[in-house]
């Protein structure tokens, strides 16, 4: 054992010498490295081992938990044996917890001797000596201000890891609160930011801008016939196609739902050159969605219809984020009216078209309660002009707006939430209708049904026929008092989907009739595949027949060839003039309907008519 002694002079410089090495750093790692340098040289020690409580410890490398410390930090990078794996040293250890004070025990191990000392509220730290030179006690000032020294940089090192945190947080706050969630695109709030930087630096350097309103055709009916995790997985896809075609300096944000935006920076310095940069982008992003997309195990087609914008316009009016982006969903909606898959540039006409439907949309929401609606109903004749059926029609008189033209109601209540309502209301009111028409005409043994037409959104929704036919129970109907009328395009969204539901509908009982025949699509595979019986060739072939172009009648004498080899029943709408209904009675067609025989009659005139019919077939 060595006997290294201390003057007491020498030794006063040395604790001076200790403290102030007890306050070189506010990290807890280099204030003791730089104490146990300093201790190790001043008190000529072997080692110094740092052992801090469970409760504080913040890593460890050898597990002293037996004691209730963690082993933390040594002066020597090697050590034969750490001090707690002694068992009288770990138990010496244990009379330190809680370690609310401070307290020394000296512990001699194989001529080596082992002060420690508990650092308060902190830990404990090991001397390892081979010398017993000083008395333990000559120390404790010492410990002291380690103690509050290991406490300072506990309570710097939890400030700053708070700090950290909460900047942590801050940026995914940031994050999430500026980016969609599902496609990882900055989302509707960074895009109005961003737009605004935009139009201001538009309007400084003198250039021009552009946004691109993008909305997904017929997505919905990818959600509602595939599910929504297969329209997510698609919005995914878009958006790195869209990420991809996408300028250098252009951004791409997701509004949401399937509405993208693009703003286009600097797409010229007059707006010419900006409608031909803009046009070339949104032709570029259509041949993009032209190329199928793989989703799990379908692959999907998908088309866009994209609204452009130009701004600043000319007298630099409307040219706030707000205004842009409007003039920009305006153009979208014309891009759809068009026919979709394709582009339409805003102008100010828009506007006016836009506010219009707005307006007509809520006096719609309103009329369906206000009993503003009204039925109306067609006859259908047969080729001896006997009146065999009649088409429900709905009409529309507003107080403020007098009467409104189903052609500019029945695509809004389509593009709206109010279709299904709507369609309740015709469906409920036809049939009411029909139970009156039974009970006045059960003697009219021509009269054989009502036809109802059915919007896509209508036929589309699952309980649609479970639907029908307890409405149908309700009114106390057959399902031969009744046709559905579809329009061409229900089917073209999904044939295989289509063709079940129409063959649910005829276990039913319940027939339809393909609408408006040789405007849509008009393929032939359709008519191979669906459970078609009746078919009616729309009236833009039929209406002034007499005038009509050989080529036009043509296409109707080969459809009404095709019928009849098909074993269709083939309706004729729009037949005016009596050369009209000659020449379709001698092509032998199933029925015909037309101003030449009756316009669109009321509820009441309707049952009148076939009361008349009654009385002329009883006196004959």
């Amino acid at each position: 054992m060595e006997n290294t002694q201390f003057d007491p002079a020498d030794f006063t410089e040395i604790q001076n010498k200790l403290l102030l090495a007890t306050g070189t750093s506010e990290d807890l790692d280099e204030m003791l490295q730089s104490f146990m340098i300093a201790a190790t040289e001043q008190l000529k020690l072997s080692n110094v081992y740092v052992y801090l409580l469970d409760s504080v410890s913040t890593k460890s490398d050898n597990n002293a938990k037996d004691s209730g410390f963690n082993f933390y930090l040594s002066y020597a990078d090697s050590q034969n044996q750490l001090p707690h794996l002694h068992a009288r040293i770990q138990s010496s250890l244990k009379q330190f917890i809680p370690c609310d004070e401070e307290a020394v025990d000296i512990v001699e191990i194989d001529g080596l001797h082992y002060l420690m000392y508990c650092l308060k509220k902190t830990g404990a730290i090991i001397f390892e000596l081979k010398h017993n030179g000083f008395q333990a006690s000559m120390l404790t000032p010492v410990m002291d201000r380690l103690s509050l020294a290991c406490s300072i940089c506990f309570s710097v090192g939890k400030l700053k890891n708070q700090i950290r945190l909460n900047k942590e947080m801050e940026k995914a706050y940031e994050k999430q609160a500026n980016q969609d969630p599902l496609t990882k695109l900055p989302n509707r709030r960074s895009f109005r930011y961003n737009l605004y930087q935009e139009i201001a630096n538009t309007k400084r350097y003198k250039h021009y801008g552009a946004v691109l309103y993008i909305d997904l055709d017929h997505f919905k009916n990818i959600n509602d016939s595939l599910g929504h995790s297969v329209g997510d997985m698609l919005l995914t896809k878009v958006a790195d196609r869209f990420t991809e075609d996408a300028r250098v300096g252009d951004d791409v944000y997701r509004l949401g739902g399937d509405e993208f935006v693009y703003i286009l920076r600097n797409v010229g310095d007059t707006e010419t050159l900006a409608m031909s940069t803009a046009q070339a982008v949104a032709r570029r992003l259509l041949d993009a969605m032209a190329e199928p997309m793989q989703v799990g195990d379908y692959t999907l087609h998908v088309t866009p219809s994209i609204g452009v914008t130009i701004f600043p316009n000319a007298n630099n009016e409307d040219s706030d984020s707000e205004s842009v982006l409007k003039h920009a969903d305006t153009a979208m909606y014309k891009a759809k009216s068009d026919g979709r898959n394709t582009f339409a540039f805003y102008d100010p006409e828009m506007q006016v078209t836009a506010s219009k439907r707005l307006i007509l949309e809520d006096y719609l929401r309103k009329a369906i309660n206000n009993n503003e609606l009204r039925m109306e109903f067609q006859p259908i004749v047969n080729i001896h002009e006997e009146i065999i059926a009649a088409e429900s029609l709905i009409r529309w008189h507003n107080p403020a707006l007098g009467n409104v033209s189903p052609n500019d109601f029945i695509n809004i209540a389509e593009e709206s939430n109010l279709m299904l309502d709507l369609s309740k209301w015709i469906m409920d009111s036809t049939c009411s209708f029909i139970k009156e028409l039974k009970s006045v005409t059960a003697g009219n043994a021509e009269f054989r049904y009502v036809t109802i037409n059915i919007s896509p959104k209508q036929f589309k929704q699952q309980n649609f026929i479970t639907n029908l036919i307890d409405t149908l129970k309700f009114y106390d109907l057959s399902p031969d008092d009744i046709r559905l009328e579809f329009t061409e395009n229900i089917l073209i969204d999904n044939i295989d989907e289509t063709v079940l539901k129409m063959e649910e509908l005829l276990s039913s009982d319940i027939k339809f009739i393909l609408d408006d025949f040789g405007t849509g699509y008009s393929s032939l595979s359709y008519l191979q595949k669906l459970p078609i019986r009746t078919i009616k060739i729309d009236q833009s072939f039929v209406t002034n027949f007499k005038s009509k172009t050989q080529t036009n009648k043509a296409i109707v004498d080969a459809i009404i060839a095709m019928a009849d080899q098909m074993c269709l029943q083939c309706v004729i709408e729009g037949v005016e003039t009596k050369d009209d209904a000659d020449y379709f009675i001698n092509k032998n067609v199933y029925a015909m309907q037309g101003y030449y025989y009756y316009r669109p009659l009321s509820a009441h005139g309707l049952i009148d008519l076939l009361k008349h019919d009654e009385k002329k077939a009883a006196s004959e």
